[in-house]
């Protein structure tokens, strides 16, 4: 989502990135990066992920999934096995936020 996020960002919504992962990894991970230009949250219990249906098959971590909820806490789109780089899930998050 980083390379996204200006055009996400554009369009009036917000990012949050959650894993399961705790807060020092989500740090180490963001410098990685060079920086993250949105937060990042920790579900270690995986109570999100539960909420949402995106538990891994072993019950130990989480898929990665994408959600737009918009306004009014509606999920308008929900990609339960999100595939950073697979351009039509993208398309899908675009058309979702307005922007095609």
């Amino acid at each position: 989502m980083k390379e996204e996020y200006s055009a996400i960002a554009g369009s009036g919504a917000q990012v949050v990135a959650i894993s399961a992962d705790n807060l020092e990894s989500h740090q180490r991970f963001a410098e990685a990066m060079g920086g993250c230009p949105f937060p990042l949250a920790s579900d270690e219990k995986l109570e999100v992920a539960r909420l949402y249906g995106v538990v891994s098959e072993d019950g130990r971590r989480s898929n990665r999934a994408l959600f737009v909820i918009d306004g009014q806490c509606q999920v308008t789109l929900a990609i339960p096995w999100y595939q950073p780089g697979n351009m039509g899930q993208l398309m899908e998050l675009f058309q979702a936020l307005g922007l095609l």
